[in-house]
């Protein structure tokens, strides 16, 4: 974590150096992270951490966008101090970064154009022979990865790319990919914006779990070291206030239409 004494490190009560917290994002997806009309980046995940640095005055929090895949080999360089971007629980990534305790709970779905029957598993995408675009190292990237793997004469197409969504949804539109997998809040608010004819249908417990390991919830994520380890504590400790005063539950209902905060007995212990 960069030390500064500026004048740009926001030193307003005078008791001298603070620490830049540099936050890495993609940028994407809306409604967890995108720009406003004036560029300026917002989104439910970033003004959750807005709230959270604004109750710790001895850090002043900037945000640097990155490609997705790019957001994790800085936190192995030390270029960012941790990330944002609705990051969900990976056993494997847990053995190499910290999670926060979770700010978000998601609802995921199989999207699908409007007049296409829904899917019901992943045997049955490779059935129909449909492809998918997903970005390397996501969840669901991963997930089809290890189902083409175990099946080589079922295979789902899979679509490597770093495109914006409202490309990856108009690819399912006019047929160049045939389905994605993703939370319900970015179809609704996609659909919404751009008119796309979509479907979303609920994931089985067993795909949800196949692809999520069954937790559904968003984390920050912090390099394994003891900065990061310090800086999830207290971010932590806000995380328990913000859900304790109902901050998160109006900030998800401001961007969702909804409550997607977590509850309670998810806010106990982080993960690892």
């Amino acid at each position: 974590m960069a030390q500064t004494g500026s004048a740009d490190a926001g030193t307003q009560d005078g008791s001298g150096d603070v620490t830049v917290i540099k936050a890495a994002t993609a940028g994407m997806p809306k409604p967890y992270v995108y720009q406003d009309e004036n560029g300026n980046l917002t989104g439910y995940d970033i003004e959750v951490l807005r709230a959270v640095f604004d109750q710790l005055p001895q850090y002043k929090l900037e945000f640097q966008t990155a490609e997705f895949a790019s957001l994790f080999s800085g936190l192995d360089a030390g270029t960012y101090d941790m990330v944002v971007n609705n990051i969900s629980y990976q056993k494997k990534r847990a053995e190499i970064y910290y999670y926060s305790l979770p700010y978000g709970v998601t609802s995921n779905v199989f999207i699908q154009r409007e007049d296409d029957k829904p899917l019901t598993s992943l045997a049955d995408a490779a059935e129909r022979g449909y492809k998918i675009e997903s970005d390397a190292g996501s969840n669901v990237s991963n997930a089809i990865e290890a189902w083409n793997e175990e099946n080589p004469d079922k295979q789902i197409t899979l679509i490597y790319s770093d495109a914006d969504l409202s490309v990856w949804f108009e690819h399912i539109v006019d047929g160049t990919s045939d389905f994605r997998i993703d939370d319900k809040p970015i179809l609704d608010t996609y659909k919404k914006d751009f008119g796309f004819k979509l479907q979303g249908t609920p994931l089985p417990e067993d795909v949800s779990e196949q692809i999520f390991t069954a937790d559904l919830s968003a984390y920050f994520l912090f390099p394994m070291t003891d900065q990061g380890a310090a800086l999830r504590d207290e971010i932590d400790q806000v995380l328990v206030k913000l859900q304790e005063d109902g901050t998160l539950k109006k900030l998800s209902e401001q961007f969702f239409g909804a409550d997607h905060s977590p509850d309670a007995s998810k806010m106990e212990k982080t993960v690892n």
